[in-house]
Formats: C-alpha cells, sequence, structure tokens
C-alpha cells in the first residue's frame, strides 16, 4: 500500500526524516519496502500484514507513527453538519441479507455541484496511484484512503424506483461496470440494486447506470460494511480487485462507518455544495468491547525486560486502548475495534515489545537440554542416497510440488491418476506433481538459459496420485544429467550419455547394499525409444532411465541432450541392506579367460551374464564385458561380445582340466540359449 509523507505528516507531528521514519515503522513490523521521491513528497509502499487491516489507512499509519515516536495525533474532528429536511425525492433501504451486510448506511446530499477536484485533491489522489475523476468521485477514494472505509456515490436519480435492496444476484444476471466491463453474476454474489438492476457488485465496484457525472445533482452516499469472505469471493470469482475489495477482505472497523461517511459529507459540502439530506443507518450496535488484563510482571518476564508499569499504561494509551483500571499489579484495557487482533494478554504483550522495541530486549539463549534422537531408518536411507550423488559430484535441488498441467502433459508422464486443485490461485499451481521429471526438466531449462550446460543434479521429494477416489503420495528419487561430465586437459571432453547414468544408479545401489539389479529395454512416452531402460530389482520395477525424448525436450525448449531417471525411493527401501558385509580373501590364485562369441543384436547383455553366472556356479567368481564389435568381420544382424571372466575356487587352487570344463559348459549352455558361436 502507498503512503504519502506529506499527507502523514497532517495527522501526526513527524520530525523523522522519510529515511529514518521507513526504518522505525519497519523495525516496529510495520514493512516499508520502498521510499520513492515524488516532487515535494516522499512515497512509502508499505507490506501490510494481514492481521492488522488498521494499517490500510493514512489515519492508521499516523497513529501507529504517533505510538513510535510519541508525536501528536491529530485526526480531524467533524463539525456538526445541518439536514434539511428538504422535498423531492428520498430512498428507503432494504437489507435482505444481513449475515453478509451487518451495517448499511446511506446519506442523501442534493443539489450538489459535480466538476474538477481542487489542486490539493487532485495531488492526494495522484500520490496514492489513482486518477482524478471529479470531485464527489475523489472525496470518496480520498476518504478511502484516509480512513480505511470504503465509501461509494451514486448519482440519486438514476435509481430506478424508491428502494435500494442489498441483495444477492440473480443466476445469470449481468451489470456493466464503472470501467465498462460486463459481468455475469451468480447467487452468491452480493449486490446493491434498484428495482431494476444491480446498480454494484457489494464491496467490489459500483455499475455505469448509477455513475457519478457532470450531470449530477443528487447523490446518495454509501458506506457498509460487508462479509470478508462474500467479497472476497466475489472478487475471485470476477477477477476484480479494487481498492475498496481490498480493504473489505481484511475486515473494516464497523465503528468507523458514521465517521468516514460525515467526513464525506463535510468535504462534499465543502467542495461541491448541495445540502445534507436524510442519514439512514440499518445494523447499528454498540460493539462488543474486548477486555484485556495486563500484568506488568508478566510482561517483564516474557521479555526479559524491566517495563515499568507507567510505561506499559503509556504504550496501551499511544496504541489507542482505554484503560479501565489500573494498579501496579495488573492492568485492565480496552482494545479498540479496530484493533481486532488484540485479544489476550500476550497479544498486547507482543504490542508493548514492538513499541519498547526489539533492540533494547536483552538477548539471551534459552538453555538447551540435549536429547538423544534415533533417526528413522527411511530418513538415514536417503541421507545416505545424498551423500553418495553429492561424492558423485550431483547437485541437490528442490522444486514445487504443485504445477501448472501443461508442463506436466508435456514432460510425458501419465496424467491418469492426476492430482487437480480445485482453486488454484495461479495456473502455475493447477495441479499436484505425479512425477520429479517436469520440475526437473523445468531446472534443467532455467540453468541452461542462464549459460549452465554442464549440470548434475537430483531431488527427492513427495509425487502425488489419485487411486480408487483416494489420494496417496511417495517419495521418489530424480537424477538428470547434461552437457559434459568431464573436461581436462589431459584427455578430451567427455559428454553426458546413458551410460554414465547407468554407472551413478550401479554406485548408489551398491553404497546402499542393493543386489539383484537388472536393466529391460522400455518404451516410454517421455524418453527416447533408442535409449530407455527400465530398472528392476528382484524382478520388482521401480524405475525408468533414459534419454529423453526431443518431442519433451521441445516442449520445454532444451535443445541439449538430457538423460534422466526416475526411481520409486519407497520401493526401493525394502532392498536396502546398510550392514557392511566382508567376505575371506582367497587363499588360491585366479584364473582368468577371455571368451568372444558371436550373437543375435537383439540379444542383452544382462541375458547373457545371467546364464554364465548359473553356468559357472561358484568357481566364477566374477565376469564382464570388455568389447563390443559389430561390422564387417561379423555377420548381418550380429554382434561380437568380449567377456573377461575370473575363476577361482575358494577351496582349492583350480586345475587346467576344470577350467576347461567349466568353460566348455559355458559354451555350451550360450549357443543352447541364444545360438551363440565362439568367434
Amino acid at each position: 500500500m502507498r503512503i504519502s509523507y506529506n499527507w502523514l505528516k497532517e495527522y501526526v507531528n513527524v520530525r523523522l526524516q522519510p529515511d529514518r521514519l521507513a526504518q522505525a515503522l519497519t523495525m516496529a513490523g510495520l514493512s516499508v519496502e520502498s521510499v520513492k521521491a515524488l516532487g515535494s513528497d516522499h512515497i512509502f509502499e508499505l507490506e501490510i500484514t494481514a492481521n492488522r487491516p488498521d494499517w490500510l489507512s493514512v489515519i492508521g499509519v499516523a497513529r501507529e507513527v504517533a505510538a513510535l515516536t510519541g508525536g501528536k495525533l491529530n485526526i480531524p474532528s467533524i463539525p456538526k453538519v445541518k439536514v434539511k429536511a428538504s422535498g423531492g425525492r428520498g430512498a428507503k433501504i432494504r437489507v435482505e441479507e444481513r449475515g453478509l451486510c451487518p451495517r448499511y448506511t446511506a446519506r442523501i446530499i442534493k443539489n450538489v455541484k459535480v466538476g474538477e477536484s481542487p489542486q490539493w485533491l487532485k495531488v492526494r489522489i495522484e500520490a496514492m496511484g489513482l486518477r482524478s475523476v471529479n470531485n464527489i468521485v475523489d472525496i470518496t477514494n480520498f476518504c478511502l484512503f484516509e480512513t480505511g472505509e470504503p465509501m461509494h456515490a451514486f448519482d440519486l436519480d438514476k435509481i430506478t424506483g424508491s428502494e435500494v435492496i442489498i441483495r444477492k444476484a440473480l443466476q445469470g444476471e449481468k451489470i456493466i461496470l464503472i470501467d465498462g466491463a460486463e459481468k455475469t453474476l451468480d447467487k452468491s454474489m452480493l449486490v446493491i440494486a434498484d428495482s431494476k438492476s444491480p446498480i454494484a457488485i457489494a464491496g467490489v465496484m459500483g455499475a455505469l447506470n448509477t455513475e457519478v457525472t457532470g450531470s449530477t445533482k443528487n447523490i446518495l452516499l454509501e458506506a457498509a460494511y460487508f462479509d470478508q469472505v462474500s467479497v472476497r469471493r466475489t472478487s475471485r470469482k470476477l477477477a476484480i480487485a479494487t481498492e475498496s475489495s481490498y480493504r473489505f477482505e481484511r475486515r473494516v472497523d464497523i465503528e468507523n462507518i458514521v465517521y468516514s461517511s460525515n467526513r464525506a459529507l463535510e468535504l462534499i459540502m465543502k467542495l461541491a455544495g448541495g445540502e445534507a439530506g436524510a442519514f439512514i443507518d440499518i445494523g447499528a450496535r454498540e460493539a462488543k468491547k474486548n477486555i484485556i488484563d495486563i500484568r506488568p510482571g508478566r510482561v517483564n518476564k516474557l521479555l526479559g525486560t524491566d517495563i515499568s508499569a507507567g510505561l506499559i499504561k503509556k504504550t496501551a494509551l499511544a496504541l489507542g486502548m482505554d484503560v479501565k483500571s489500573s494498579s501496579g499489579k495488573k492492568l485492565k484495557l480496552e482494545a479498540p475495534n479496530f484493533r481486532s487482533d488484540l485479544r489476550t494478554e500476550v497479544d498486547v504483550i507482543e504490542e508493548i515489545a514492538r513499541i519498547y522495541g526489539y533492540d533494547k530486549i536483552p538477548v539471551t539463549l534459552p538453555k538447551i537440554v540435549e536429547q538423544p534422537m534415533r533417526m528413522d531408518q527411511d530418513m538415514v536411507v536417503r541421507n545416505r542416497v545424498r551423500e553418495c550423488l553429492a561424492a558423485l559430484g550431483a547437485d541437490e535441488i528442490m522444486t514445487y510440488s504443485l504445477l501448472n498441467k501443461k508442463a506436466i502433459i508435456s514432460s510425458g508422464v501419465r496424467t491418469d491418476s492426476l492430482v487437480s486443485i480445485s482453486n488454484p490461485l495461479t495456473t502455475e499451481q493447477e495441479a499436484m506433481r505425479p512425477s520429479l521429471i517436469p520440475g526437473m526438466l523445468n531446472a534443467v531449462m532455467w540453468n541452461i538459459n542462464r549459460k549452465t550446460k554442464d549440470l548434475k543434479l537430483f531431488e527427492i521429494g513427495n509425487v502425488y496420485f489419485k487411486k480408487d477416489e483416494k489420494f496417496g503420495e511417495k517419495k521418489n528419487l530424480a537424477i538428470a544429467i547434461t552437457g559434459q561430465s568431464f573436461t581436462g586437459w589431459v584427455v578430451k571432453p567427455v559428454q553426458a550419455d546413458f551410460f554414465e547414468l547407468k554407472g551413478i544408479v550401479e554406485t548408489l545401489y551398491s553404497e546402499l547394499g542393493i543386489e539383484a539389479v537388472e536393466f529391460s529395454r522400455v518404451l516410454n512416452n517421455g524418453f527416447s525409444r533408442s535409449e530407455c531402460a527400465q530398472i528392476h530389482i528382484a524382478g520388482e520395477a521401480v524405475g525408468v532411465m533414459g534419454l529423453i525424448s526431443q518431442k519433451v525436450l521441445h516442449e520445454f525448449d532444451i535443445k541439449d541432450k538430457v538423460y534422466l531417471l526416475e526411481v520409486d525411493l519407497d520401493a526401493i527401501l525394502k532392498h536396502v541392506r546398510m550392514e557392511k558385509r566382508f567376505a575371506e580373501l582367497s587363499k588360491y590364485p585366479s584364473v582368468y579367460r577371455d571368451i568372444s562369441i558371436v550373437v543375435a543384436r537383439e540379444i542383452l547383455n544382462s541375458e547373457i551374464m545371467s546364464v554364465m553366472k548359473a553356468a559357472g556356479a561358484v568357481v566364477l567368481k566374477d565376469a564382464r564385458l570388455i568389447d563390443r564389435y559389430e561390422g564387417k568381420q561379423v555377420p548381418e544382424g550380429k554382434q561380437s561380445l568380449t567377456y573377461r571372466l575370473e575363476y577361482c575356487d575358494p577351496a582349492k587352487t583350480l586345475e587346467e582340466k576344470e577350467i576347461l570344463n567349466v568353460h566348455g559348459r559355458m559354451l555350451g549352455e550360450l549357443e543352447a540359449k541364444f545360438g551363440a558361436k565362439l568367434r
């Protein structure tokens, strides 16, 4: 909210320069985001917290400044205006929805002269970011900023019929607002209407059909209290945010309505002439007062201070509270109606701390008693995953759980169990993420656009789904690599590829003690058809990895190759074996044999390894692929694979005939299973 420094000084004696005043307000909890010079004035941009609607006016801020600086508060007094019981047109008010409009006042002012506002009024209005319209409209805006009470002036002669009705809108009812926009209303919205049609959306904006113009002679001035929730919902449904709705949504002071109406009347009669007519006040009643007992001993115990009862009383008075009784041990305070946030003793103690000054409160460290805590096993595993991936050079990221649907669909992930948000605040928060992939791709794009192309990122986070009309969530792990994985002057730069990502996964699983990990070819909408694998642990599919497809990369405006993995972290937890196991070193030497075979191109390495381990039994200690070849020297559709086999018997030294026996059995199994030929 904007506040004019010069305007503020009309209500409180301020000696501080704008920058010093901004600092003092911020230190007391009223955050001043910026101070900008505007001619001879300075404009404060304030960040108002939701619990302090009383700061949404110049008088409210002046009251705060007076409490902080000890300056004298000078709120305009309203001289009594003589009401003329002239003839002519009047108005009746009927409130049908008392729950949504607890108080409604209307004042008729006749024979006004609508024209250009005086320069001082224009300066005030424009300093708050509005344009001057005419003297009547400018006065209602001036009073809104001055007192915090939104008001609206209707052209009385344009109101159809003799009655103004506060009612709910009819379903599908139309209204053309002052800004020229046509809106379709529904029956949940509160409107001000005449006998023919709505003339305003309550608390939001007036209609064009009763707008005050240069030809207006008689006006009906409205000042009311509308339900906060009703105004907020209507404002959101119609996508209209005004200075009025902003204040009604945060609660206006019901006791301030008559003062604000009188203030507007005074200015109208002063600047536009006119005769004050009937004043109608529906719902007027004395507000319930909130009495709070304050114990100075309690204040000092909580704050660690030595503030006297006299200073506490002085502070309470400066904040607008009424002291009903006081003694050295207790003060009985009555909170003003504009401070609805003051309900308990602690609320008042917090106010005393603000005004006294946080910087004056001694710093003390609370006594800390160390409590032993056993970490949850799942958290232990997640921390181990983080340590392992960080050791492999990856950086952890955290992305938003709420995403827009377009990003989710563009990433190629399944959306059949998508959890949508019924009333999202923005289009960027339409659904709960079903996968970490969209957020990861957004992070990759963001970094690449800022010239950081060599990336190795990971994220551990929840994903959400809907199954059988029930909502669920689980924890996933995603890893993404792109750009160069290694650069140096000794060897050429190495580009990130599928096998580097596979190596990261295998290293991670090894660290977690997970065995029986297998990779199988799979087709996935989000990944390239040629470089995509499903990850299995003990036969259970736990994730997918590979090269992100060109279509998905295009949707995210990424031109570089991105290799990505996503696994169900909850699913792999049951396979984790964190305890360390040791094996005795063999006392007998190993024997190494290389074997080259020719098999069909579609035969997978994992399938061959499985057969060799079964045939090799306990003496086959290790087997690894060391070369793969396709070309002129092997038949079309075939591939040549070379494995290095390590044989070792833990009980004795192997003899040559035993090795040949196992070696031959292995070749026989490979030939029988895959038609493999020794090359």
